[in-house]
Protein backbone atom coordinates (compact mmCIF):
# COMPACT_ATOMS: atom_id res chain seq x y z
CA UNK A 1 0.00 0.00 0.00
CA UNK A 2 0.79 3.58 -1.00
CA UNK A 3 1.02 5.47 2.65
CA UNK A 4 -1.60 8.62 2.39
CA UNK A 5 -3.18 10.58 4.92
CA UNK A 6 -6.01 9.41 6.46
CA UNK A 7 -8.40 12.21 5.94
CA UNK A 8 -7.70 15.05 3.59
CA UNK A 9 -8.78 18.99 4.98
CA UNK A 10 -12.12 18.45 2.97
CA UNK A 11 -13.41 14.79 4.42
CA UNK A 12 -12.31 12.78 1.23
CA UNK A 13 -11.14 9.74 2.96
CA UNK A 14 -9.69 7.23 2.73
CA UNK A 15 -8.09 6.84 -0.37
CA UNK A 16 -6.34 3.29 -0.88
CA UNK A 17 -4.53 2.55 -3.85
CA UNK A 18 -2.68 -1.13 -3.85
CA UNK A 19 -0.09 -1.18 -6.69
CA UNK A 20 0.69 -4.12 -8.83
CA UNK A 21 3.43 -6.47 -7.31
CA UNK A 22 5.14 -6.93 -10.47
CA UNK A 23 4.68 -5.45 -13.68
CA UNK A 24 3.12 -7.47 -16.49
CA UNK A 25 5.26 -5.21 -19.57
CA UNK A 26 9.00 -6.06 -19.43
CA UNK A 27 11.44 -3.03 -19.05
CA UNK A 28 12.23 -1.12 -22.33
CA UNK A 29 15.03 -2.16 -23.89
CA UNK A 30 13.91 -0.77 -27.44
CA UNK A 31 15.63 2.26 -28.26
CA UNK A 32 13.15 2.83 -31.60
CA UNK A 33 10.73 4.53 -28.74
CA UNK A 34 13.09 7.16 -28.12
CA UNK A 35 12.01 8.64 -32.18
CA UNK A 36 8.67 7.93 -31.61
CA UNK A 37 6.02 10.75 -31.34
CA UNK A 38 4.80 11.66 -27.94
CA UNK A 39 2.24 13.47 -27.58
CA UNK A 40 1.39 15.61 -24.89
CA UNK A 41 -0.41 14.00 -22.06
CA UNK A 42 -3.02 16.27 -19.30
CA UNK A 43 -1.45 17.27 -16.40
CA UNK A 44 -2.27 15.01 -13.20
CA UNK A 45 -3.17 16.42 -10.03
CA UNK A 46 -0.67 15.85 -7.14
CA UNK A 47 -2.82 14.77 -4.33
CA UNK A 48 -5.95 12.96 -4.67
CA UNK A 49 -9.08 15.14 -5.51
CA UNK A 50 -11.16 16.93 -3.13
CA UNK A 51 -15.02 16.11 -3.47
CA UNK A 52 -15.57 19.81 -5.27
CA UNK A 53 -12.63 18.49 -7.21
CA UNK A 54 -14.15 15.65 -7.86
CA UNK A 55 -17.35 17.55 -9.35
CA UNK A 56 -15.03 19.76 -11.02
CA UNK A 57 -13.16 17.27 -13.21
CA UNK A 58 -16.34 15.73 -14.14
CA UNK A 59 -17.50 18.75 -15.35
CA UNK A 60 -14.55 20.24 -16.72
CA UNK A 61 -11.90 17.17 -17.44
CA UNK A 62 -12.36 14.14 -16.57
CA UNK A 63 -8.26 13.28 -16.79
CA UNK A 64 -7.78 15.19 -13.78
CA UNK A 65 -9.76 12.99 -11.29
CA UNK A 66 -6.46 10.67 -10.62
CA UNK A 67 -2.58 10.74 -9.20
CA UNK A 68 0.06 8.80 -11.39
CA UNK A 69 -0.14 6.38 -8.93
CA UNK A 70 -3.39 5.19 -10.37
CA UNK A 71 -1.71 4.53 -13.58
CA UNK A 72 0.31 1.88 -11.81
CA UNK A 73 -2.87 0.41 -9.87
CA UNK A 74 -5.40 -2.46 -9.50
CA UNK A 75 -7.80 -0.06 -8.23
CA UNK A 76 -8.06 3.23 -6.87
CA UNK A 77 -10.89 3.18 -4.03
CA UNK A 78 -12.20 6.58 -2.53
CA UNK A 79 -15.51 7.90 -0.21
CA UNK A 80 -16.70 11.10 -1.61
CA UNK A 81 -20.31 12.36 0.02
CA UNK A 82 -20.60 9.04 1.64
CA UNK A 83 -20.45 6.93 -1.28
CA UNK A 84 -17.94 5.30 -2.47
CA UNK A 85 -16.13 5.07 -5.56
CA UNK A 86 -13.33 2.69 -6.63
CA UNK A 87 -11.72 2.65 -10.18
CA UNK A 88 -10.94 -0.46 -11.58
CA UNK A 89 -7.67 -1.39 -13.50
CA UNK A 90 -7.61 -5.15 -12.97
CA UNK A 91 -8.72 -7.36 -15.58
CA UNK A 92 -10.48 -9.87 -13.21
CA UNK A 93 -12.03 -6.95 -11.35
CA UNK A 94 -13.22 -5.37 -14.77
CA UNK A 95 -14.28 -8.62 -15.98
CA UNK A 96 -16.67 -9.80 -13.14
CA UNK A 97 -18.23 -6.18 -13.36
CA UNK A 98 -18.81 -6.04 -17.08
CA UNK A 99 -19.02 -9.50 -18.23
CA UNK A 100 -19.30 -12.14 -15.66
CA UNK A 101 -21.58 -10.50 -13.25
CA UNK A 102 -22.93 -7.38 -15.19
CA UNK A 103 -25.99 -7.50 -13.91
CA UNK A 104 -25.52 -6.49 -11.23
CA UNK A 105 -23.79 -3.54 -12.09
CA UNK A 106 -26.54 -1.01 -13.45
CA UNK A 107 -25.78 2.10 -15.40
CA UNK A 108 -25.19 5.51 -13.13
CA UNK A 109 -28.22 7.58 -12.24
CA UNK A 110 -25.74 10.33 -14.20
CA UNK A 111 -25.93 8.42 -17.30
CA UNK A 112 -29.37 7.78 -17.18
CA UNK A 113 -30.27 11.92 -16.86
CA UNK A 114 -27.60 12.37 -19.82
CA UNK A 115 -28.66 9.74 -22.48
CA UNK A 116 -32.44 10.08 -21.35
CA UNK A 117 -32.87 13.10 -24.29
CA UNK A 118 -31.87 11.20 -27.23
CA UNK A 119 -32.42 7.41 -26.07
CA UNK A 120 -35.15 7.30 -23.22
CA UNK A 121 -36.23 3.49 -24.96
CA UNK A 122 -32.91 2.75 -26.98
CA UNK A 123 -30.71 0.32 -26.54
CA UNK A 124 -28.34 2.21 -24.35
CA UNK A 125 -30.84 2.18 -21.57
CA UNK A 126 -33.31 -0.65 -21.76
CA UNK A 127 -32.71 -3.43 -19.21
CA UNK A 128 -33.82 -7.00 -18.37
CA UNK A 129 -36.21 -8.51 -21.19
CA UNK A 130 -36.84 -5.15 -22.82
CA UNK A 131 -32.53 -5.12 -23.05
CA UNK A 132 -32.57 -8.42 -24.52
CA UNK A 133 -35.03 -8.32 -27.29
CA UNK A 134 -33.80 -5.06 -28.66
CA UNK A 135 -30.02 -6.61 -28.64
CA UNK A 136 -31.19 -9.82 -30.71
CA UNK A 137 -33.64 -7.17 -32.88
CA UNK A 138 -30.88 -4.79 -33.63
CA UNK A 139 -27.55 -7.02 -33.65
CA UNK A 140 -28.47 -8.53 -37.44
CA UNK A 141 -28.70 -4.64 -38.72
CA UNK A 142 -24.89 -4.28 -38.00
CA UNK A 143 -23.67 -7.70 -39.22
CA UNK A 144 -20.87 -8.18 -41.24
CA UNK A 145 -23.38 -8.44 -44.35
CA UNK A 146 -24.13 -4.45 -43.38
CA UNK A 147 -20.79 -3.38 -43.88
CA UNK A 148 -20.26 -3.28 -47.90
CA UNK A 149 -23.86 -1.28 -47.60
CA UNK A 150 -22.74 1.34 -45.20
CA UNK A 151 -19.38 1.04 -46.56
CA UNK A 152 -20.86 2.84 -49.79
CA UNK A 153 -22.28 5.29 -48.11
CA UNK A 154 -18.92 6.53 -45.87
CA UNK A 155 -16.97 6.37 -49.26
CA UNK A 156 -19.16 8.48 -50.84
CA UNK A 157 -19.43 11.11 -48.43
CA UNK A 158 -15.55 11.46 -48.12
CA UNK A 159 -15.08 11.45 -51.97
CA UNK A 160 -17.45 14.48 -51.38
CA UNK A 161 -15.75 15.85 -48.78
CA UNK A 162 -11.94 15.82 -50.23
CA UNK A 163 -13.18 17.98 -53.16
CA UNK A 164 -14.58 20.54 -51.28
CA UNK A 165 -11.54 20.45 -48.91
CA UNK A 166 -9.03 20.61 -52.07
CA UNK A 167 -10.95 24.11 -53.04
CA UNK A 168 -10.15 25.24 -49.32
CA UNK A 169 -6.58 27.53 -49.29
CA UNK A 170 -5.14 28.13 -46.16
CA UNK A 171 -5.14 27.11 -42.41
CA UNK A 172 -8.05 25.26 -41.41
CA UNK A 173 -9.78 24.20 -38.31
CA UNK A 174 -10.12 20.62 -38.84
CA UNK A 175 -12.35 19.16 -35.91
CA UNK A 176 -15.85 20.91 -36.44
CA UNK A 177 -15.60 19.73 -40.33
CA UNK A 178 -14.78 16.02 -39.04
CA UNK A 179 -17.75 16.49 -36.72
CA UNK A 180 -19.96 17.67 -40.05
CA UNK A 181 -18.45 14.70 -41.90
CA UNK A 182 -18.75 12.19 -39.40
CA UNK A 183 -22.43 13.28 -38.74
CA UNK A 184 -23.24 13.70 -42.52
CA UNK A 185 -22.01 9.62 -42.84
CA UNK A 186 -24.03 8.68 -39.76
CA UNK A 187 -27.26 10.40 -40.95
CA UNK A 188 -26.29 9.20 -44.44
CA UNK A 189 -25.80 5.94 -43.38
CA UNK A 190 -28.99 5.64 -41.65
CA UNK A 191 -31.07 7.66 -44.03
CA UNK A 192 -29.50 7.13 -47.68
CA UNK A 193 -29.56 10.24 -49.84
CA UNK A 194 -33.85 10.44 -50.40
CA UNK A 195 -34.06 12.81 -47.49
CA UNK A 196 -30.91 14.63 -47.34
CA UNK A 197 -33.58 17.76 -47.12
CA UNK A 198 -33.12 16.79 -43.41
CA UNK A 199 -29.75 17.01 -43.01
CA UNK A 200 -29.69 20.86 -41.81
CA UNK A 201 -32.32 20.31 -38.79
CA UNK A 202 -30.35 16.94 -38.33
CA UNK A 203 -27.14 18.81 -37.44
CA UNK A 204 -28.33 21.70 -35.79
CA UNK A 205 -29.99 19.19 -33.19
CA UNK A 206 -26.77 17.46 -33.19
CA UNK A 207 -25.25 20.22 -32.59
CA UNK A 208 -27.38 21.66 -29.79
CA UNK A 209 -27.22 18.36 -27.43
CA UNK A 210 -23.55 18.12 -27.72
CA UNK A 211 -23.07 21.86 -26.50
CA UNK A 212 -25.81 21.92 -24.31
CA UNK A 213 -27.13 18.61 -22.83
CA UNK A 214 -24.66 16.26 -23.04
CA UNK A 215 -22.16 17.96 -20.43
CA UNK A 216 -23.01 17.01 -16.45
CA UNK A 217 -23.59 20.52 -14.38
CA UNK A 218 -22.80 20.34 -10.25
CA UNK A 219 -26.69 19.43 -10.06
CA UNK A 220 -26.66 16.66 -12.44
CA UNK A 221 -24.43 14.96 -10.44
CA UNK A 222 -25.18 15.36 -6.78
CA UNK A 223 -29.46 15.12 -7.27
CA UNK A 224 -31.22 11.91 -8.05
CA UNK A 225 -32.00 11.38 -11.62
CA UNK A 226 -35.78 11.49 -10.81
CA UNK A 227 -34.79 14.91 -9.36
CA UNK A 228 -35.31 17.73 -12.27
CA UNK A 229 -32.05 19.64 -12.31
CA UNK A 230 -32.27 23.27 -14.30
CA UNK A 231 -30.63 21.41 -17.43
CA UNK A 232 -32.94 18.24 -17.37
CA UNK A 233 -35.86 20.94 -18.14
CA UNK A 234 -33.62 22.13 -21.51
CA UNK A 235 -33.38 18.70 -22.49
CA UNK A 236 -36.94 17.63 -21.67
CA UNK A 237 -37.35 20.63 -24.42
CA UNK A 238 -35.11 18.96 -26.83
CA UNK A 239 -36.29 15.64 -26.96
CA UNK A 240 -39.24 16.65 -27.73
CA UNK A 241 -38.40 18.76 -30.45
CA UNK A 242 -35.64 15.84 -31.47
CA UNK A 243 -38.42 13.20 -31.23
CA UNK A 244 -40.49 15.00 -33.81
CA UNK A 245 -37.65 15.76 -36.23
CA UNK A 246 -36.62 11.80 -35.87
CA UNK A 247 -41.13 11.02 -37.14
CA UNK A 248 -41.14 13.53 -39.40
CA UNK A 249 -37.81 11.22 -41.40
CA UNK A 250 -39.53 8.09 -40.30
CA UNK A 251 -43.06 9.57 -41.86
CA UNK A 252 -41.31 10.34 -45.51
CA UNK A 253 -39.20 7.12 -45.85
CA UNK A 254 -42.55 5.07 -45.00
CA UNK A 255 -43.89 7.50 -48.44
CA UNK A 256 -41.44 5.94 -50.12
CA UNK A 257 -41.41 2.24 -52.07
CA UNK A 258 -40.19 -0.21 -50.25
CA UNK A 259 -36.64 -1.25 -51.83
CA UNK A 260 -36.05 -4.76 -52.65
CA UNK A 261 -33.07 -4.61 -50.51
CA UNK A 262 -31.50 -2.90 -47.83
CA UNK A 263 -30.78 0.83 -48.88
CA UNK A 264 -29.42 2.31 -45.11
CA UNK A 265 -29.17 1.39 -41.44
CA UNK A 266 -33.09 2.60 -41.39
CA UNK A 267 -34.42 -0.20 -44.09
CA UNK A 268 -32.40 -2.81 -41.74
CA UNK A 269 -33.85 -1.39 -38.48
CA UNK A 270 -37.58 -1.44 -39.77
CA UNK A 271 -37.00 -4.73 -41.34
CA UNK A 272 -35.68 -6.55 -38.22
CA UNK A 273 -37.38 -8.74 -35.90
CA UNK A 274 -36.37 -10.21 -32.60
CA UNK A 275 -35.16 -14.04 -33.42
CA UNK A 276 -37.34 -15.31 -31.02
CA UNK A 277 -40.52 -13.83 -30.89
CA UNK A 278 -40.41 -12.77 -34.32
CA UNK A 279 -41.58 -8.77 -32.76
CA UNK A 280 -40.18 -5.58 -34.83
CA UNK A 281 -39.44 -2.73 -32.69
CA UNK A 282 -42.21 -0.48 -31.82
CA UNK A 283 -42.07 2.87 -33.18
CA UNK A 284 -41.04 4.70 -30.33
CA UNK A 285 -38.15 2.72 -30.22
CA UNK A 286 -37.50 2.65 -33.40
CA UNK A 287 -37.30 6.12 -32.77
CA UNK A 288 -34.68 6.17 -30.23
CA UNK A 289 -32.75 3.73 -32.06
CA UNK A 290 -32.41 6.05 -34.60
CA UNK A 291 -31.67 8.98 -32.92
CA UNK A 292 -29.38 7.22 -30.33
CA UNK A 293 -26.95 5.91 -33.31
CA UNK A 294 -26.61 9.33 -35.06
CA UNK A 295 -26.39 11.34 -32.26
CA UNK A 296 -24.21 8.86 -29.44
CA UNK A 297 -22.17 7.79 -32.80
CA UNK A 298 -21.04 10.40 -35.09
CA UNK A 299 -19.16 12.20 -32.41
CA UNK A 300 -16.66 9.58 -31.25
CA UNK A 301 -15.85 8.42 -34.98
CA UNK A 302 -15.52 12.70 -35.42
CA UNK A 303 -13.15 12.59 -32.77
CA UNK A 304 -11.52 9.12 -33.50
CA UNK A 305 -10.58 10.83 -36.96
CA UNK A 306 -9.57 14.04 -35.87
CA UNK A 307 -6.95 12.46 -33.59
CA UNK A 308 -5.53 9.93 -35.90
CA UNK A 309 -4.98 13.01 -38.53
CA UNK A 310 -3.07 14.97 -35.48
CA UNK A 311 -0.81 11.74 -35.06
CA UNK A 312 -0.36 11.53 -38.60
CA UNK A 313 0.56 15.18 -38.79
CA UNK A 314 3.17 14.88 -36.17
CA UNK A 315 4.21 11.48 -37.17
CA UNK A 316 5.84 11.94 -40.86
CA UNK A 317 6.74 8.50 -41.22
CA UNK A 318 3.86 7.14 -39.69
CA UNK A 319 1.65 9.09 -42.31
CA UNK A 320 3.93 8.08 -45.02
CA UNK A 321 3.71 4.46 -44.64
CA UNK A 322 -0.43 4.99 -44.92
CA UNK A 323 -0.02 7.33 -47.54
CA UNK A 324 2.39 4.20 -49.64
CA UNK A 325 -0.26 1.69 -48.28
CA UNK A 326 -2.99 3.86 -49.33
CA UNK A 327 -1.74 4.78 -53.07
CA UNK A 328 -2.76 1.87 -54.95
CA UNK A 329 -5.95 0.96 -53.19
CA UNK A 330 -9.53 0.39 -54.50
CA UNK A 331 -11.23 3.00 -52.20
CA UNK A 332 -14.13 3.31 -54.57
CA UNK A 333 -17.94 3.09 -52.89
CA UNK A 334 -18.55 0.10 -55.00
CA UNK A 335 -15.21 -1.59 -53.64
CA UNK A 336 -14.68 0.17 -49.83
CA UNK A 337 -16.12 -2.42 -48.12
CA UNK A 338 -13.46 -5.36 -49.09
CA UNK A 339 -10.38 -2.36 -49.24
CA UNK A 340 -10.97 -2.18 -45.55
CA UNK A 341 -9.69 -5.24 -45.03
CA UNK A 342 -6.38 -4.74 -47.48
CA UNK A 343 -5.48 -1.61 -44.90
CA UNK A 344 -3.44 -3.13 -41.84
CA UNK A 345 -0.92 -0.60 -41.37
CA UNK A 346 -3.94 2.29 -41.82
CA UNK A 347 -5.85 -0.22 -38.99
CA UNK A 348 -2.77 0.05 -36.89
CA UNK A 349 -3.26 3.64 -36.73
CA UNK A 350 -6.48 3.40 -36.10
CA UNK A 351 -6.27 1.37 -33.30
CA UNK A 352 -3.65 3.48 -31.69
CA UNK A 353 -5.20 6.10 -32.25
CA UNK A 354 -8.16 4.69 -30.04
CA UNK A 355 -5.83 3.20 -27.35
CA UNK A 356 -3.93 6.87 -26.78
CA UNK A 357 -7.32 9.16 -27.26
CA UNK A 358 -10.22 6.30 -26.34
CA UNK A 359 -13.75 8.56 -27.05
CA UNK A 360 -15.42 7.07 -23.96
CA UNK A 361 -12.97 7.84 -21.26
CA UNK A 362 -14.72 6.40 -18.48
CA UNK A 363 -17.38 3.59 -18.23
CA UNK A 364 -19.89 4.08 -14.70
CA UNK A 365 -22.04 1.51 -13.00
CA UNK A 366 -23.32 1.12 -10.24
CA UNK A 367 -23.60 -1.81 -7.67
CA UNK A 368 -26.96 -3.04 -6.66
CA UNK A 369 -25.60 -6.02 -4.63
CA UNK A 370 -23.32 -6.86 -2.31
CA UNK A 371 -20.17 -8.43 -4.22
CA UNK A 372 -16.60 -9.37 -4.23
CA UNK A 373 -14.18 -8.66 -6.66
CA UNK A 374 -11.14 -10.10 -5.90
CA UNK A 375 -10.62 -9.52 -2.57
CA UNK A 376 -12.41 -6.28 -2.67
CA UNK A 377 -15.72 -6.26 -0.66
CA UNK A 378 -18.26 -3.96 -2.92
CA UNK A 379 -21.30 -2.51 -1.33
CA UNK A 380 -24.74 -1.68 -2.74
CA UNK A 381 -24.80 2.02 -4.20
CA UNK A 382 -20.77 2.07 -5.01
CA UNK A 383 -19.58 3.62 -7.60
CA UNK A 384 -17.53 1.63 -10.01
CA UNK A 385 -15.35 3.62 -12.84
CA UNK A 386 -13.70 1.74 -15.67
CA UNK A 387 -11.86 3.97 -17.20
CA UNK A 388 -10.38 3.52 -20.68
CA UNK A 389 -8.28 6.13 -20.21
CA UNK A 390 -6.43 5.09 -17.35
CA UNK A 391 -6.20 1.43 -18.31
CA UNK A 392 -4.61 2.51 -22.33
CA UNK A 393 -2.20 3.99 -20.51
CA UNK A 394 -0.96 1.86 -17.37
CA UNK A 395 2.39 1.10 -16.57
CA UNK A 396 1.36 -2.58 -16.03
CA UNK A 397 -0.06 -3.79 -19.43
CA UNK A 398 1.91 -0.98 -22.12
CA UNK A 399 5.62 -0.88 -22.94
CA UNK A 400 5.91 2.86 -22.74
CA UNK A 401 2.24 3.64 -23.09
CA UNK A 402 2.62 7.37 -23.65
CA UNK A 403 4.37 7.00 -27.10
CA UNK A 404 2.22 6.83 -30.55
CA UNK A 405 3.36 3.09 -31.38
CA UNK A 406 0.93 1.89 -34.40
CA UNK A 407 3.37 -1.11 -34.81
CA UNK A 408 1.47 -2.56 -31.68
CA UNK A 409 -1.76 -3.35 -33.31
CA UNK A 410 -0.02 -4.80 -36.76
CA UNK A 411 -0.92 -8.19 -38.09
CA UNK A 412 1.50 -10.82 -35.74
CA UNK A 413 2.13 -8.26 -32.85
CA UNK A 414 1.21 -9.65 -29.84
CA UNK A 415 -2.22 -8.53 -28.44
CA UNK A 416 -3.39 -6.53 -25.45
CA UNK A 417 -3.96 -8.78 -22.46
CA UNK A 418 -8.06 -8.89 -22.08
CA UNK A 419 -9.70 -6.19 -20.26
CA UNK A 420 -6.88 -3.87 -21.19
CA UNK A 421 -8.27 -2.30 -24.23
CA UNK A 422 -11.74 -1.21 -23.81
CA UNK A 423 -12.27 1.31 -27.01
CA UNK A 424 -15.91 0.44 -27.32
CA UNK A 425 -16.29 -1.47 -23.83
CA UNK A 426 -16.65 -4.89 -23.48
CA UNK A 427 -18.92 -7.54 -22.38
CA UNK A 428 -23.06 -7.68 -23.14
CA UNK A 429 -22.92 -3.82 -23.80
CA UNK A 430 -20.41 -3.70 -26.02
CA UNK A 431 -20.81 -0.96 -28.50
CA UNK A 432 -23.05 -2.53 -31.19
CA UNK A 433 -21.96 -0.44 -34.05
CA UNK A 434 -18.09 -0.80 -33.44
CA UNK A 435 -17.22 -2.25 -36.31
CA UNK A 436 -19.00 0.13 -38.17
CA UNK A 437 -16.92 2.85 -36.68
CA UNK A 438 -13.62 0.79 -37.20
CA UNK A 439 -14.48 0.87 -40.28
CA UNK A 440 -15.60 4.30 -40.92
CA UNK A 441 -12.29 5.59 -39.13
CA UNK A 442 -10.01 3.39 -41.22
CA UNK A 443 -11.58 4.61 -44.52
CA UNK A 444 -11.88 8.28 -43.57
CA UNK A 445 -8.16 8.67 -42.41
CA UNK A 446 -6.91 6.54 -46.13
CA UNK A 447 -9.08 8.52 -48.36
CA UNK A 448 -8.25 11.96 -46.53
CA UNK A 449 -3.99 10.93 -46.16
CA UNK A 450 -4.07 9.59 -49.62
CA UNK A 451 -5.71 12.95 -50.59
CA UNK A 452 -3.94 14.84 -48.26
CA UNK A 453 0.15 15.41 -47.00
CA UNK A 454 -1.96 16.57 -43.56
CA UNK A 455 0.74 19.32 -41.62
CA UNK A 456 0.21 21.25 -38.37
CA UNK A 457 0.08 24.89 -39.21
CA UNK A 458 1.78 25.57 -35.18
CA UNK A 459 3.65 23.72 -32.93
CA UNK A 460 1.53 24.28 -29.49
CA UNK A 461 1.29 21.32 -27.82
CA UNK A 462 -2.29 20.01 -27.63
CA UNK A 463 -3.53 18.16 -24.67
CA UNK A 464 -6.40 15.78 -24.06
CA UNK A 465 -9.25 16.99 -22.75
CA UNK A 466 -12.60 14.63 -21.09
CA UNK A 467 -16.03 15.86 -20.70
CA UNK A 468 -18.84 13.86 -22.95
CA UNK A 469 -15.75 12.63 -25.01
CA UNK A 470 -12.21 13.55 -25.39
CA UNK A 471 -11.51 16.50 -27.47
CA UNK A 472 -8.50 18.93 -27.55
CA UNK A 473 -8.20 21.09 -25.40
CA UNK A 474 -8.40 24.20 -27.82
CA UNK A 475 -8.71 24.65 -31.51
CA UNK A 476 -5.75 23.22 -33.76
CA UNK A 477 -5.10 24.91 -37.12
CA UNK A 478 -3.54 22.46 -40.30
CA UNK A 479 -2.93 22.37 -43.30
CA UNK A 480 -3.74 20.29 -46.23
CA UNK A 481 -1.01 20.21 -48.96
CA UNK A 482 -2.45 17.89 -52.10
CA UNK A 483 -0.66 14.80 -52.50
CA UNK A 484 0.90 14.02 -55.45
CA UNK A 485 0.17 10.11 -56.69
Amino acid sequence: MIDLPDRTADGVTPLQVPTRSSSTVPPDVDSRHASLFRPPMPELPARPVSAAGFVRAMSNNGLQLWTKEAYEADYVEERLFHQKRVLLNKPEMIHRVLVENNGNYARTELAIRLIRPIGRHSLMLATGERWKHQRRTISPTLAPKMMPILARHVTACLEEEVRELAAQDGALNLLPVMQSLALKIAARSMFSLEIREYGPAVRAAVREFMQQHARASFADLVMPYWVPTPRDFGRSGFRKRWLALVEQIIDARARQPAPEGPRDLFDALLAAREPGSGAAFSRVELADQIGTMIVAGHEPNSLAIWWALYLLASAPDAQAAVADEVRDADLSPERAGDAFKALPYTRAVVDETLRLYPPAWVILRRCIEPDQLDGLAVAPGTQMMISPWVLHHHRGYWQNPDVFDPARFLPGAPPPARFTYLPFGIGPRVCVGAQFALAETTLAVALLVRAFDVQLAGNEPVRPVARATTVPDRPVLFRLKPRKR
